[in-house]
């Protein structure tokens, strides 16, 4: 069996921020799957056809940070639709290309949404130790807090995983996420994905004309600037410093 910490160190040589590794028989019983036919979000969209062959998930993160907004600036003349997204495409591609040359290992880029055949990547991500499930529903990592962008590719290898971090980083926190949030999607005590929803709906509506250049084409184009106050609010490494989980 190939080590995974092999895997990872290459993935992170070829542009990740974070990476790691997790079973999909985890996954298929991961807390997302097991709402997923029951709420009305997905509806349309039920029923998850598993690719045969898929043993692992190899789960990559981009580090996103306050300083890059455009990365997820989301325009439909923009090649993988925002920058952050692409360059998260071209490390999963040649991720799939080392893994098949070095390994013989077959390993299969998922799209992003999980209606086109995607997975829930927060809950990949926490089954492959790059962070846990935070008050504000977002990922929380020790070294990049809630900036991170996350891709995922099946592999057809069984691997070790990825440990799990046993971490709560907002024990104690005053929640400035909830607060900050424009919809108010925290107000009932869970998150309301529909609330988040309706302000993602006005982004769309709400659109910004930048300089081709500031996101990769030649000329100027309108964008959306999608709302990231829960995200930008989460105090979790926002100075750039690594936080050490207790383990």
């Amino acid at each position: 069996m190939i080590e995974t910490t092999d895997i990872i160190t290459q993935v992170l040589s070829l542009g990740a921020s974070l990476a790691g590794i997790a079973p999909v028989d985890d996954l298929r019983q991961s807390p997302s799957y097991e709402i997923y036919d029951r709420s009305p979000y997905y509806e349309g969209y039920h029923g998850v056809a598993w690719p045969k062959g898929a043993q692992s998930v190899l789960v990559i993160a981009l580090a996103h940070d306050p300083s890059e907004p455009q990365l997820d600036w989301w325009s439909d003349v923009i090649p993988g639709r925002t920058p952050g997204n692409r360059m998260l495409m071209s490390i999963s591609r040649k991720s799939a290309s080392w893994l098949q040359k070095a390994h013989g290992i077959i390993a299969r880029p998922l799209p992003y949404p999980v209606e086109k055949g995607g997975i829930f990547l927060k809950d990949a991500a926490v089954l492959a130790g790059l962070g846990v499930i935070g008050r504000n529903n977002l990922l929380v990592t020790p070294r990049f807090g809630t900036r991170v962008r996350l891709r995922a590719l099946f592999l057809d290898r069984e691997t070790g995983p990825s440990a799990q971090l046993a971490w709560n980083p907002c024990a104690g926190c005053a929640a400035p996420c909830h607060a900050a949030c424009p919809e108010k999607a925290f107000r009932g005590g869970f998150y309301d994905v529909m609330a988040c929803h309706r302000e993602m709906e006005r982004n769309r509506h709400r659109l910004s004309e930048i300089p081709g250049e500031s996101v990769g084409v030649d000329n100027r184009c309108m964008v959306t600037k999608f709302c990231r106050a829960c995200e930008l609010a989460c105090p979790v490494a926002a100075d750039g410093s690594e936080r050490v989980p207790d383990l």
